[in-house]
């Protein structure tokens, strides 16, 4: 975890736990064998922040399956995070970041 002031740690591989979304925010986990999530019944959204700065999504496409897009991601301010795409695969966005600890993280709907 980042300290005050500094940019959030998103590094690492997450996935959408759609269950535990408040009206506030999108809760992600670590993307880990030891935290086991329920069965659903559609896919689980996935990105993956590397530390070079690669970034990694998988998204549901029209038949379920998850399809993968490629991009940038670059810390902005305390509580942002960049994606762009390079490639043309998809249309720059923003994220802000309500909370981070090792093994949740929570983004701005």
């Amino acid at each position: 975890m980042s300290g005050p002031g500094q940019p959030p740690d998103v590094t690492g591989a997450w996935v959408h736990a759609f269950e535990e979304d408040t009206p506030e925010g999108a809760v992600y986990h670590r993307d880990d064998p030891d935290h086991p999530f329920p069965p659903a019944r559609r896919p689980r959204r996935r990105f993956e922040f590397r530390p070079d700065g690669a970034y990694i999504e998988r998204r549901p496409g029209r038949d379920d399956r998850l399809n993968e897009v490629r991009g940038r991601w670059e810390a902005q301010g305390t509580d942002r995070v960049a994606v762009t795409f390079p490639d043309g695969d998809g249309s720059p966005f923003t994220l802000t970041v309500l909370s981070r600890t090792p093994g949740r993280l929570v983004i701005a709907r």
